[in-house]
């Protein structure tokens, strides 16, 4: 699996990584939204305990600073809402739950992160990653990475690719070699449940 993931990296990196530095400040202030934004999202998450990775699609809200919804709508229905410091999960026919957000690294990475990053706030962004850009405003590639040692034990990295003002893949690098990508808007496939990971990050590539 480590093998695997080093390989779909240079895919990934592509021709984003081997143009000159970008400004991270300047990409993260581009890609701000105006809350309610939503997009359509495809996830697909890979890891060595998996026999095969866990493919879910729905909808990406960002409800603005601290507030992001999940919503899940195939191939079950579940609702996850971020609000600052609590999380809350409704999935259909199972009792609803709710825990500190600090229980879940991962999930705290998706809300300083990505959702600081749609919030266009690089200073909040970058009190809880190291930022690197890479790229041109038509193809770039935002990375970030945990500052809190703590942190890195559950949640390695953030890379965000996109083009333009539009970000379209988001991976999350987690502990063991597991790795969760989510493609966004108008990079959305239909996806397999045995789709490679190479393949898949293939579409995470800005052309």
């Amino acid at each position: 699996m480590r093998i695997l993931l080093s390989v779909s990296l240079c895919l990934l990196a592509g021709r984003a990584w081997s143009d000159p530095a970008a400004d991270p400040d300047r990409l993260i202030d581009r890609l701000a939204r105006t809350a309610p934004a939503r997009t359509e999202f495809v996830e697909a998450r890979y890891s060595p305990l998996l026999r095969e990775p866990i493919v879910v699609s729905g909808e990406l809200a960002y409800l603005g600073p601290a507030h992001l919804d999940r919503d899940v709508t195939s191939p079950y229905r579940e609702h996850t809402a971020i609000r600052d410091e609590s999380v809350s999960i409704e999935r259909e026919g199972e009792p609803p739950r709710t825990f500190a957000l600090k229980r879940a690294p991962e999930l705290r990475g998706l809300l300083t992160g990505f959702a600081g990053v749609l919030a266009g706030d690089s200073v909040a962004v970058k009190r809880s990653f190291t930022v690197a850009a890479k790229g041109t405003d038509e193809a770039w590639t935002l990375e970030l990475t945990p500052v809190e040692p703590s942190t890195q034990r559950r949640l390695t990295r953030i890379v965000v690719t996109g083009e333009s003002s539009e970000p379209r893949c988001l991976l999350v690098f987690g502990a063991r070699d597991a790795v969760t990508v989510m493609l966004l808007g108008a990079a959305l496939p239909s996806l397999a449940p045995d789709v490679p990971l190479a393949k898949l990050l293939e579409r995470c590539r800005a052309e």
